[in-house]
Parts: structure tokens; C-alpha cells; sequence
């Protein structure tokens, strides 16, 4: 299973209107309270500074930008497809350049939507070998080797990986058994965040307390509230517990990021005119047959890459171009 990257034009393509991001709901803090202690790994802090504004200062820093992007939502349906779909276009819209894996074989939505857009690749990790495989040739397609002309390749430092559903026991064997966590720091020189998208519903929670159970504070964590599932206030599960709350503590103290953000609900019109079409979102503001679609498509956009925007970093982004 080798990766071949190829150079891609579109992943230049030129940026949206800037538009206003007022109407995005800010996440609310976390409570202090904690009732138990988290182990806390020694790995060394982030290194990340803020300038005056609160943005991060990455020039003293380059290697925080170097990230492995791992979208993950055990739960099936959760939006986890539809998150990675929105970053993807939003890499593609800032100029950012990223290689995509879609793990996700039975559901391949950034194959689907974004594979002529975008560098997508389809990753097979369905057994053992496969993820053996897939492990080995990380190094690979972070630092790619002279092609057969002799060329050499443009290292890659931002990998965007959207996994299948019912991925926790796979990716608990990866981080376990097989030290993925130490090839992408060691071998691709990579930091690690991972996003996690939730519904309303306890289960939820529990795989979420279950994944932070074998990465500990190795990685950042970015959950994403869907507000297909209800307002934000309707997240009671993940808001009012003890258990996320010691988490978020225990990233903090060792320079990880536990935070969350929200995803806008797209009203079902629009969502299945792009879902039937096989528009990407960029698409769904060109096309002229619906008012109602460019509209809708354009809202959720603005109110997405808002939420991204503050945590631009833990994405890979160096700066939102509309700023």
C-alpha cells in the first residue's frame, strides 16, 4: 500500500468572500470541579506562544504545525464524515496543503466528494496487515522518496485522516500494540490531534472516556458538538461531567489542548442536493440551480471555519485567508 502523492492545483484554489463570523456560539468553560486524578504523562508541553490577540504564534514554533488530523466518531452517523468534508474544504480554501486518507471503505465521503478536489486517498485498514502496512509507509508519505525519474517529492506535513465508525477497538491496537502514536512523533515528526464528533447521547461520552483511557495526553483533542443532534445546551451528557472535566485539567498541565467547538446544522435540502450531486461544498456555492443552496451552504461554511478558526493551529493552519 503506497502512497503516491501527487501535486494538485486545486488545493491552491482561491478563497471565499469574506463574510462575518459574529453569529458563531462561542463554547462555553468548563467548571473547575474534579472528583478523581487522571495520570499525567511527561511528555514534553507544546511549545505553541499567543501573540497580543490571542492567536498563536507559530514562527517560533514550526513544528506545531506539523499534525496528523484524525477524525474519528465511533458512534455511525454521527457527522463524523460530514467534519472532515468541511475541514477538507477548508484546507483546500486557505491554500493549505494536505494529503487525505479515507479509512472509512464503506462510507468514503472525502473520496466521494473531494478525491478531483483534493489529494484523497483511499486506506485500507480493514486487518492486521493492513495496519501493519499502513505503518509502515507513514514515513513514507510524510517524506517520500525520488520517484522513478529521478524527482524528488514534496515532504507532506499535515495529513487529514477521517476513520470508519466502530473504530475504538482498531485504534486502541494501533496506539497499544503497534506504538502509533510514537511513529508519528519519532518517525514523521508530527503532533497529534484528535477530533471527536458527538451527539447528544451518553455513548458518546463513554467512547470518548474510553479513547482518552489508551492516548492519555499524547494528543490534543478537539470534540465537536453537532448541532444536528440539538442546541448546545442540549449536550448535557459531555457538559456536566466530572470525568471530561479532570480530562480537559489534565491536558492543560501537560501543554494539551481538550477543547471543544461546534458544528452548524445544514438544513436537509441543502445537505441532500449536495449529497445526490456529489457537490463538495465549494461546488454547492457555484452552482446557480438553487438560491436557497448557495445560501444555506455559504452560512454553514462561514459558521464552520469560525469555529475552526481559533483553534486554526490544532488543524495544521498556519492563517484563515479571510482574515
Amino acid at each position: 500500500m503506497t502512497f503516491h502523492i501527487e501535486e494538485n492545483d486545486q488545493n491552491m484554489s482561491s478563497t471565499l468572500p469574506e463574510i462575518s463570523t459574529s453569529n458563531t456560539e462561542p463554547t462555553k468553560p468548563l467548571s473547575n470541579d474534579t472528583t478523581e486524578t487522571v495520570p499525567i504523562n511527561t511528555n514534553p508541553k507544546n511549545l505553541a506562544t499567543t501573540d497580543n490577540n490571542g492567536n498563536n504564534n507559530n514562527k517560533n514554533n514550526p513544528q506545531q504545525l506539523r499534525r496528523l488530523v484524525m477524525v474519528t466518531g465511533d458512534k455511525g452517523g454521527v457527522g463524523k464524515s460530514t467534519f472532515a468534508r468541511g475541514l477538507a474544504q477548508t484546507y483546500i480554501d486557505n491554500a493549505v496543503k494536505f494529503v487525505g486518507l479515507d479509512a472509512d471503505n464503506s462510507n468514503p465521503h472525502l473520496i466521494r466528494f473531494y478525491e478531483k478536489a483534493a489529494n484523497i486517498h483511499r486506506l485500507d485498514i480493514s486487518n492486521s496487515d493492513k495496519l501493519d502496512e499502513f505503518v509502515d509507509n507513514l514515513k513514507e508519505l510524510v517524506y517520500p522518496k525520488s520517484n522513478e525519474s529521478g524527482k524528488n517529492q514534496d515532504e507532506q506535513s499535515l495529513i487529514l485522516l477521517e476513520t470508519p465508525s466502530q473504530f475504538l477497538p482498531t485504534l486502541k491496537i494501533l496506539i497499544t500494540e503497534m506504538g502509533f502514536l510514537d511513529v508519528i512523533n519519532n518517525k514523521c515528526k508530527m503532533q497529534v490531534t484528535i477530533v471527536v464528533v458527538i451527539s447528544t447521547i451518553i455513548d458518546c461520552i463513554n467512547q470518548l472516556l474510553e479513547l482518552y483511557s489508551f492516548c492519555g495526553v499524547r494528543v490534543d483533542y478537539v470534540i465537536v458538538k453537532n448541532l444536528f443532534y440539538g442546541e448546545t445546551e442540549q449536550f448535557t451528557f459531555y457538559d456536566s461531567s466530572k470525568e471530561i472535566k479532570a480530562i480537559e485539567q489534565q491536558a492543560k498541565a501537560t501543554g494539551h489542548d481538550f477543547t471543544s467547538i461546534n458544528m452548524p446544522k445544514l438544513a436537509k435540502k441543502s445537505y441532500d442536493y449536495l449529497d445526490v450531486k456529489n457537490l463538495t461544498f465549494r461546488q454547492g456555492l457555484e452552482q446557480d440551480e438553487y438560491p436557497s443552496v448557495f445560501g444555506r451552504v455559504l452560512s454553514w461554511l462561514n459558521n464552520f471555519k469560525g469555529q475552526i478558526k481559533p483553534k486554526k493551529d490544532l488543524f495544521g493552519i498556519e492563517k484563515i485567508l479571510s482574515e
